[in-house]
């Protein structure tokens, strides 16, 4: 399976020769390679990032410092530019097998082990599962989706045994310093850690180890990663002190609510007081963090760039702008939320705490996919082993378990088949937004910033998406990048193109802009009188001075030096 997955991915080899990939792939690329040109550990803020100011990254230091560590060692065996792209090539699949061996864990603890042959077909045909585990995908997500999957599968598997425990709590503590897009999800199998326990004295040890490793290790990475002098700063988007202190509470609380010995009643009331107490720590302390990760993002940045992020995009707006994808993720959640309706329906007289977690983890992912399109990862990879063991039980009861059945009913019935399958029996075709996606891609291609890398270096101001690549591809500075802690210069870029010409002119040299630079597929709405569209318009200003060629993607223009006054 894995060898397999493997095999696939790796004839997307030329991927990674062509494009960094998607803009998060470019702006950790640049981390990593100011991490190895000596940058200190704690030194996260890129200073080329909105000059003067530079911007501090939300980023977990420990993905910058595991790339940079396997780049290091291909190094001992090949050239640095060869190292760099064995580093970028091998980092994501490194956590195929792990996630995949997690999913089949599910799959046996739910349906046994015809379960695992038919989760084994799926994940041979259903390789969007593999979208975050690419060649050239060196974002945090792979890491995450692969720590949500472990946890569960531990969680699912414990039993009597406190290690599998441990390792569920020290996944939960590497996913969410990482990132925590999967918090739900983890506070979801914890909570199935305590209420076992809270009804069964003989899962107090599991409780006690999974409580202990969690906020053991959780409390100890952030230290490692987080600089000293950020370790009493609250955020909303990434593991602060607020949330370290939160897990803290509910991990120790958890093992010490497990160690006693008390009535079910009393231990469930315990449990309860520690949960709300996590909670009440962590909005206390940031009481805004209660509307979610993006609470402290700029009002004014939403417009114009954060309402029309694809991956937080909700079903009803993906059916306007991409109805393939939307349709897919659909029938994805769909097949795991009827999947987790027919486990629950079989042991509905006796229910089954690893069934009643799973089914609960596949109902979040679902929730959570329906209001931001990123989450339909999660939905699959915890639907699909849902998804095997329905139909392995439907295929022992009706066919007595024949293995050829199991292979027709994963063929036919994986999400991936009857995506394909609904989309073209209704005539659902694409919009034709996909149109403009081909220059979306030229956009990104590495061999498009050449000529900019070429010129002398200065600040540039560019389109929002292009500023990680700038950062990546050349020795430039970049006024804008897709990140919502750099509210300064996204705001101080989009003025500029948005301003007349001649009102743009000062806002420019205000920027210190020495350059300014456009590409034809990034997508703009900027008004019929602004610079950016008198420049895709071929009306140039005297103030600028193209220096790019007819053909060449980037378009490239280098601002005049002021006339001197009279």
């Amino acid at each position: 399976m894995t060898a397999f997955a493997w095999t696939l991915l790796a004839f997307k080899w030329g991927d990674i020769n062509q494009s960094l990939g998607d803009t998060d792939d470019a702006m950790r690329l640049a981390r990593v390679r100011d991490l190895l040109a000596s940058r200190g550990w704690f030194d996260q803020t890129i200073a080329r990032l909105q000059p003067p100011h530079g911007s501090f990254m939300h980023w977990s230091r420990l993905v910058d410092g595991g790339l940079a560590a396997l780049d290091g060692l291909a190094g001992w065996f090949v050239a640095p530019e060869a190292a760099e792209w064995a580093m970028r090539f091998t980092w994501p699949l490194l956590w195929i097998a792990p996630a995949v061996a997690a999913a089949l864990v599910i799959a046996r603890r739910l349906g046994g082990g015809a379960a695992v042959f038919v989760c084994g077909i799926l994940m041979l045909l259903d390789v969007q599962l593999y979208v975050q585990f690419r060649p050239g995908r060196i974002d945090h997500h792979n890491i995450q989706i692969t720590m949500a999957l472990v946890a569960a599968a531990c969680a699912v598997t414990a039993n009597t045994r406190a290690r599998w425990a441990a390792l569920a709590g020290l996944a939960t503590g590497v996913g969410l310093t990482v990132g925590i897009e999967a918090l739900a999800f983890h506070a979801l199998v914890g909570a199935s850690f305590a209420l076992q326990a809270a009804f069964s004295p003989a899962r107090a040890r599991q409780a006690r180890a999974y409580g202990l490793a969690m906020a053991g290790s959780t409390l100890a990475l952030f230290l490692i990663q987080t600089p000293p002098a950020a370790w009493f700063a609250p955020y909303c988007d990434a593991l602060g002190w607020n949330l370290a202190a939160a897990l803290g509470v509910a991990g120790f609380g958890l093992a010490a609510v497990s160690s006693v010995k008390a009535p079910p009643a009393v231990r469930l009331a315990a449990t309860a007081a520690v949960g709300l107490a996590a909670a009440a720590i962590y909005v206390s302390i940031d009481p805004q963090c209660i509307r979610g990760p993006f609470a402290a993002v700029d009002p004014r940045l939403r417009p114009f760039w954060m309402d029309r992020i694809v991956e937080l995009q909700s079903w009803s707006r993906m059916m306007r702008i991409n109805r393939d994808a939307a349709l897919t993720s659909i029938i994805i959640v769909a097949a795991g939320a009827a999947a987790a309706v027919a486990l629950l329906a079989r042991r509905w007289r006796e229910p089954d705490p690893a069934v009643l977690m799973i089914c609960g983890l596949v109902a979040v992912a679902g929730v959570a996919t329906s209001r931001a399109f990123r989450m339909d990862d999660y939905a699959f990879w915890f639907g699909v082993p849902t998804l095997a063991a329905a139909l392995a039980w439907l295929v022992q009861r009706r066919l007595g378990g024949a293995r050829i059945g199991a292979l027709a009913a994963g063929y036919l019935l994986s999400p991936m088949a009857l995506s394909f399958a609904v989309i073209r029996l209704f005539d659902l075709g694409a919009p034709a937004i996909h149109a403009a996606r081909p220059r979306v891609i030229a956009c990104a291609a590495s061999k498009a910033y050449g000529p900019l890398a070429a010129l002398p270096p200065g600040v540039v101001l560019a389109p929002i998406d292009m500023g990680p690549y700038i950062l990546a591809l050349t020795p430039d500075s970049v006024l804008a990048a897709p990140y919502h802690r750099m509210t300064w210069g996204i705001l101080a870029a989009r003025e500029a193109f948005d301003a007349l010409p001649a009102v743009a002119e000062a806002k420019v040299r205000a920027l210190n802009a020495r350059y300014v630079v456009d590409c034809a597929g990034d997508p703009s709405d900027a008004p019929r009188s602004s610079l950016a569209a008198a420049l895709r318009g071929g009306q140039v200003p005297t103030w600028l001075r193209p220096r790019s060629r007819l053909g060449q993607i980037l378009a490239i223009y280098q601002v005049e030096p002021a006339a001197p006054p009279r």
